[in-house]
């Protein structure tokens, strides 16, 4: 504690983990070091497994899916949904009628990335598909609730998903998750009969398209074959990959990190920008971003494609702004060395013992960005060269290093 009485900014915040509030360690514990792994959390998926020997494989696997070339052959998939979002949009203007631009960013990249994940798209923007996307985006919430509680018991996890296929989805069929939603905020048991329920939807609805995955003979028979490559498909019926990594659970572990990942840090990045540009406070930004937009699109039938989108100066600033506001990964992410000690400044940290920062902590750090919390999309080209790089290193939505979220 310093003479402020500000905790830190190294303490101890469970008896498994401290954690540090310097920015200028960040990098110290978020790189390359093959010694550096994450916790091992009992789940068979690249976020969450946690020695490297093990971790390395399930990488591989994944690097083709992730490339920044696949990732570019899916722009007729990013556009035809991006399409169906504007015509929701489009219906609402014409009807008069309110809508939930939050709801249906996470709909449109759900669509996107069920599409390349599993080979079809679940397509909540589908008209008539209504009561599907709420139900989708209630479970993925309520999955979230009590997440906290399995990162401090180790070993919690493994009951939870017994739950959520057992309980969850018994929950289902009997049709309780109305009461459940009523009384959530009363009785600590619905909200937990509730979270195995919103885990029971999520097991019900990856097991049937990963049982119609594996009873297909080929990948081609699946929907992906028209349009992309899908990831499990793929996975499923790669002789290259050991058969551990094609097993159910592995499979199953996968599916659900790549979706969570895929949909919510993109629809909750795109409502941070959207509320921003469309704040009274900020119409001078929505200005020069639309200017900038029209000049580089003259006529409104036409599209870019990502490799000239990326050039635009003031649209790129508005995404990194975004990113830092709305976190990407916004829990801690510890690591741990398991084969020598390691140092924060005169404190020695035995190995073994987990060690993490918090993104928040660093985006909204006032020493690397002045007025954190602000909107402010011009810091990504105001200041000096060095004020610059300083920016840059420590925008880190998706974390760095070896162990960052894959695709970045």
């Amino acid at each position: 504690m310093n003479s402020k009485g500000d905790l830190g900014p190294i303490i101890r915040i469970n008896p498994f983990e401290l954690h540090i509030n310097n920015p200028e360690y960040y990098h110290e514990i978020y790189n390359f070091d093959r010694h550096l792994e994450k916790r091992d959390y009992n789940i068979q998926n690249v976020q969450h497994t946690g020695p490297y020997p093990q971790h390395r494989p399930l990488g591989r696997a994944l690097d083709p899916y992730l490339s920044r070339s696949t990732i570019q052959s899916l722009e007729p998939l990013v556009e035809h949904n991006i399409e169906a979002l504007c015509r929701h949009l489009s219906a609402a203007r014409t009807s008069h009628q309110h809508i939930t631009l939050s709801h249906l960013y996470r709909c449109m990249t759900a669509d996107i990335i069920t599409a390349y994940t599993l080979g079809k798209s679940y397509d909540l923007l589908a008209e008539g598909n209504e009561k599907k996307g709420e139900s989708f985006l209630e479970a993925f919430q309520f999955t979230f609730r009590l997440l906290w509680l399995l990162r401090e018991i180790p070993g919690l996890g493994v009951v939870v998903r017994w739950l959520g296929k057992m309980v969850g989805r018994w929950c289902i069929g009997v049709g309780i998750v109305p009461t459940l939603l009523r009384w959530q905020w009363v009785s600590i048991f619905s909200i937990v009969l509730l979270f195995n329920a919103a885990q029971g939807f999520f097991e019900s609805e990856i097991d049937t398209h990963l049982q119609s995955l594996r009873s297909s003979k080929h990948p081609s028979d699946t929907a992906a074959a028209a349009s992309v490559k899908a990831v499990i498909p793929s996975y499923i019926y790669n002789p290259s990959l050991p058969p551990s990594l094609r097993s159910a659970q592995p499979l199953h572990d996968t599916t659900i990190m790549l979706l969570a990942a895929g949909f919510e840090t993109t629809g909750f990045a795109l409502t941070t920008a959207t509320y921003h540009l469309l704040s009274p406070s900020s119409v001078h930004h929505l200005s020069l971003l639309l200017t900038e937009l029209h000049t580089a699109i003259p006529d409104s039938q036409c599209t870019l494609p990502w490799t000239e989108l990326e050039k635009l100066p003031y649209l790129t600033a508005v995404v990194k702004e975004s990113l830092r506001l709305s976190l990407g990964a916004s829990a801690r992410l510890p690591r741990v060395n398991h084969y020598e000690d390691i140092y924060y400044k005169e404190w020695r940290i035995p190995k073994g013992t987990a060690v993490g920062m918090t993104h928040a902590d660093l985006h909204y750090d006032e020493r690397v960005f002045p007025d954190a919390k602000a909107f402010k999309p011009e810091r990504w080209w105001e200041g000096s060269e060095a004020e610059m790089k300083m920016r840059e290193r420590y925008l880190v939505p998706f974390s760095r290093g070896g162990r960052r979220c894959m695709g970045i």
